[in-house]
């Protein structure tokens, strides 16, 4: 079995900063029962320090289309 883990994210906003900061999603997919559109993303370090850091530039209200290092 793989041990790989993959994060859906409903959240199309969000996904958009994640692509602005060089984080691309492996799928895609419409779910089911609601018809909400969800990106699929492997979740490794990049991809979590970078959603950490969007997470709380929204909180702080600041926008960066800046790409962390």
């Amino acid at each position: 079995m793989s041990s790989k883990k993959y994060a859906y994210n409903y959240d199309i906003e969000e996904c958009n900063q994640l692509f602005k900061r060089g984080v691309f999603p492996i799928g895609c997919g419409k779910h089911d029962k609601t018809g909400n559109v969800f990106l699929v993303f492997c979740v490794n370090s990049r991809y979590l320090k970078v959603l950490n850091d969007i997470r709380f530039l929204n909180s702080q209200g600041i926008e960066s289309n800046r790409t962390p290092r």
